[in-house]
């Protein structure tokens, strides 16, 4: 292992039990970036393991292609990101109408 925050390639092959060649695709569609950019010695943070299984599991069960996956995962994390920010809008409001 390289660092307790992130893996090389090959183990980031390992966890996520995806084949070299797929996490090169992966990498060249814009799914993931690796933290230095100098290939073969990619370093990927920790949290890559999740976005690389959340992306092969929405290009197999979608039968997406990969350009598909990364937009499929980019319109998630807007998603996410505006129920997010959605909540914290409510809670403000809440404390607004509250304090009236």
């Amino acid at each position: 292992m390289t660092s307790v925050n992130c893996f090389d390639f090959d183990e980031l092959c390992q966890r996520t039990s995806v084949p070299g060649e797929t996490l090169v695709t992966i990498v060249e569609h814009g799914i993931i970036t690796p933290i230095n950019s100098v290939a073969p010695r990619w370093q990927f943070d920790i949290s890559t393991v999740w976005v690389v299984r959340r992306a092969v599991r929405l290009q197999r069960e979608l039968e997406l292609d990969w350009q598909g996956a990364a937009l499929a995962l980019e319109l998630l994390d807007e998603n996410q990101r505006l129920r997010d920010e959605n909540e914290r809008l409510r809670q403000r409001l809440l404390r607004f109408v509250a304090a009236l």
